[in-house]
């Protein structure tokens, strides 16, 4: 069988509106791994975070090579450790990006993905979380014509007093797509349980693209659990109250000002972060804030 035949395609589940064999029309050799984009990476990363320590990484995704580029990585977190992750996928032809991330007792995960599509990019999350472990993960893509952006996570509490807090956006344009497939998966054994998932996005011209998939799996009776998807374009109605009242009588600028409130609820909003998350945003060069560089930019 060749290398080309062993790449998902739609018809499989989990990458179904990612079309990777489509995608990709000469597919390198394959090694052996759990996951394709491990089969694809030329290595697996290895990285531990010790116990009661905080670490801060910031993950580039440039698009300096000219086709295919895939990295994994496997995370461990000792116990009471903190690991505060930033994916800053800029373009490429097709980066693929997998991080596993075992979170031990009363560990913490912080994660926040900004990307802006590519022909193809993929950046996916899977943790597993021990009793007590907490994890944030957060993410915003902005999709232009002809790019092709795909948040994907599979989070697995296994263990009692879990946390999780997800909160994903996105804009489209057209002749762009956006994809979150968001799992969360909650034990038998995993009583206490505190997780939400949510997903937002929205469509700025005919003719975009937004595929949203949130999953929960609720295998215990004593949690709290909910998820929510939303998907759509700016409200006309909006539109025009805002004009009629004189708030903002120029079109370019009433849709502007809708843009920018829809924003503001976004995981990179101004408002209180820790520490090392504020000094790792500020070194990866986003000190102003994502959600108001993105309503900038996006297409009216």
């Amino acid at each position: 069988m060749s290398a080309l035949a062993e790449l998902p395609s739609r018809r499989d589940e989990a990458w179904r509106y990612s079309d990777l064999r489509a995608a990709l029309a000469d597919a390198p050799p394959l090694r052996a791994g759990r996951d394709i984009i491990e089969r694809l990476a030329p290595e697996t990363h290895v990285e531990r975070v010790a116990a009661g320590e905080t670490r801060v990484v910031i993950e580039r995704l440039d698009g300096a090579a000219p086709s295919l580029s895939a990295h994994v990585a496997d995370w461990r977190v000792d116990e009471g450790g903190t690991l505060v992750r930033i994916v800053l996928q800029t373009g490429g032809a097709l980066p693929l990006s997998l991080a596993r991330i075992d979170l031990a007792r009363r560990a913490t995960l912080r994660q926040f993905v900004l990307a802006e599509g590519a022909k193809l990019a993929r950046i996916e999350t899977h943790v597993d979380a021990a009793e007590g472990a907490a994890v944030e993960l957060n993410g915003v893509y902005m999709c232009a014509a002809g790019r092709h952006a795909d948040l994907t996570s599979i989070i697995h509490h296994a263990a009692p007093n879990g946390q999780t807090r997800q909160l994903i956006k996105g804009v489209a344009r057209k002749g762009g797509r956006g994809v979150f497939q968001g799992k969360i998966v909650v034990a038998q054994h995993a009583q206490k349980t505190d997780a939400r998932q949510y997903h937002h996005g929205m469509l700025l011209e005919d003719g975009a693209e937004i595929f949203a998939k949130p999953e929960l799996m609720i295998h215990a009776d004593d949690v709290q659990c909910a998820h929510g998807n939303t998907a759509g374009g700016l409200d006309e109605s909006a539109l025009f109250y805002m004009r009629a009242r004189a708030a903002c009588r120029r079109l370019r600028r009433a849709r502007s000002s809708l843009k920018r409130s829809w924003w503001k609820r976004s995981p990179m909003a101004c408002r209180k972060r820790p520490a090392t998350t504020s000094r790792a945003v500020s070194a990866a060069g986003l000190r102003r804030c994502g959600h108001e560089r993105a309503a900038d930019q996006a297409p009216v």
